[in-house]
């Protein structure tokens, strides 16, 4: 189906780009400009929707790049998925950053706007992508868009985060290459197809060696923005980063392209059967399962607000690959949906964690005593992420984790179980942070501040008084009073995504991302999925 639909999905946010640079000196243009261009790519990519649904795939072709490999670009059940879901994130991330350059007084706002732009278009491409090459050209590119946003501080540290990041994103990307050159010797092409590139299973048994050394390098390039262990560790060191870029490595773009990359090779490169075939799905279930536990633990160690975000994203990018690497229809739906109910749940919990870092100065769980009674809608956001994270009904967790247990019982009791001590672990690491900011006080934080003497003061002085809140390192900072949140700008993308974790969760089994988890699943297994 020939449409020029999905290069215009692509195309909105560079053209953004160009605006931003543009109107630099008019702010009102610079900030503006990424909400319309979210709300355009929602649109374009929402009217491709039916047509994805109804086994119609709009495609533009602008001819052969090389070697008879075309640049194009199609709007497919998988691709549909991480698109949709990037641009619907953008757009609350779009409206969420004017408060938050504003309250963190970031410098170098252009930048900042112009390469969040490039890095959701980058991760669009990813998502669109027809063949192995320009899925490669957009992946990379999303490398480009993202290392200023980790750098963006511009201290040494921040420096020191992006060069690391680059080189292990560059080392995978690498990896992703010469698996596809591999892939193109054995069948001749590297055009996705539901259920694996044709001729690629017949030469794949002619030749299993190569066919396994193409598949580990394209699967271990794709974990490293999957951060899956033990090529993690560049993740949670890149909370050095603003908390908005966090989101968007969290929860919009970066780690989603990684398991995203992992979809796509396992159900249309060499598709679930030849996957199977050559051995390698029980391993990176294995993988992916180990990841999924010691994230978790790691997760429960940390103090750090981002961090412990941190650790707890490494552990739910696995859920998706569990799903997909179990190789029973059920648990990738489960999977690919946990691709959206992750990242909603995600950003609205990093969201919350920048507002109070603007409010309130709190970044660390032995410092979030009683701030849910100053912030209370903040903190109720913060506890409904936890409980979808948590898989609790009634929140869209719920209904991923449910496709995942139910799937992966097929397989073995095995699956079942590391979901089960998971969401144990969840409500683990997030209990703490919930109950403290509601039921604690930060005299019982800290009992021992390094303040002497009464926090008497009288009100509107410089002195700490009963508002104010120490911090484990001697620092105070006067607290705002109680049911005093951040600004509008802030809050109302809090609550739209609150909203959206409760409203996907209840209805869940008429979501059009199910539906298209569903037709993804379909198509790669030949069954029908319900």
């Amino acid at each position: 189906m020939t449409d020029p639909r999905p290069l215009a999905a692509i195309a909105i946010a560079f053209f953004a780009i160009v605006v931003i640079v543009a109107g630099r000196r008019r702010p009102a243009i610079r900030d503006g400009t990424p909400i319309v261009a979210s709300l355009l790519t929602i649109a374009v990519i929402a009217s491709m929707v039916p047509d994805v649904l109804a086994g119609r795939q709009p495609t533009t072709n602008l001819g052969a790049l090389v070697a008879g490999i075309d640049l194009s670009v199609q709007a497919d059940p998988l691709g549909t998925i991480f698109a949709l879901v990037a641009s619907c994130l953008w757009a609350v991330t779009a409206v969420y950053s004017l408060g938050y350059v504003r309250g963190e007084g970031l410098e170098h706002r252009t930048r900042y706007t112009a390469a969040l732009c490039l890095s959701i278009g980058s991760g669009i491409g990813v998502a669109f992508a027809s063949n192995l090459l320009v899925l490669v050209i957009f992946y990379e590119l999303t490398t480009v868009g993202t290392y200023p946003l980790v750098a963006h501080r511009g201290t040494e540290r921040a420096r020191e985060v992006g060069y690391e990041y680059v080189a292990y994103v560059i080392g995978g990307g690498t990896l992703v290459v010469g698996g596809a050159v591999i892939v193109y010797t054995l069948a001749g092409s590297v055009t996705f197809a539901p259920g694996g590139i044709p001729g690629l299973a017949d030469a794949a048994a002619g030749a299993p060696t190569a066919a396994r050394v193409a598949i580990v390098a394209m699967l271990a390039g794709f974990a490293v923005k999957g951060a899956i262990m033990p090529l993690h560790a560049w993740l949670p060191r890149a909370m050095v980063a603003p908390t908005t870029v966090s989101g968007v490595l969290h929860a919009v773009v970066v780690v989603k392209s990684g398991v995203f990359g992992i979809a796509r090779t396992v159900l249309e490169v060499f598709g679930p059967e030849t996957t199977a075939d050559l051995g390698v799905g029980t391993p990176l279930a294995i993988i992916a399962a180990a990841t999924i536990l010691l994230g978790s633990l790691l997760a429960l160690r940390q103090d750090d607000l981002k961090r412990r975000l941190a650790y707890s994203t490494v552990s739910h990018l696995s859920y998706v690959v569990l799903g997909i690497a179990v190789l029973v229809p059920a648990a990738v739906v489960g999977g690919l949906f946990h691709i959206a109910a992750h990242a909603v749940a995600k950003l609205a919990l990093f969201f919350c964690v920048g507002a109070l870092a603007i409010e309130t100065d709190v970044k660390k769980v032995s410092e979030i005593a009683g701030v849910g009674r100053r912030m209370p809608l903040t903190m109720a956001v913060f506890a409904v992420g936890a409980c979808s994270l948590a898989g609790l009904p009634l929140f869209v967790g719920f209904a991923s984790k449910w496709y995942l247990l139910v799937g992966g019982a097929e397989l073995s009791p095995i699956v079942p179980a590391v979901l089960v001590v998971s969401g144990a672990l969840n409500v683990a690491y997030f209990w703490p942070i919930v109950y403290g900011a509601f039921f604690e006080t930060p005299e019982r934080a800290d009992p021992k501040p390094l303040l002497e003497g009464p926090m008497g003061g009288t009100p509107g002085s410089d002195e700490p008084n009963k508002h104010s809140h120490v911090t484990m390192d001697g620092r105070w900072k006067r607290l705002p009073p109680t049911g005093v949140e951040a600004s509008p700008a802030l809050v109302v993308p809090l609550l739209a995504l609150a909203l959206a974790i409760i409203a996907l969760g209840i209805w869940a089994d008429h979501l059009v991302v199910l539906e298209l988890a569903r037709a993804a699943a379909d198509a790669s297994f030949g069954v029908i999925v319900r």
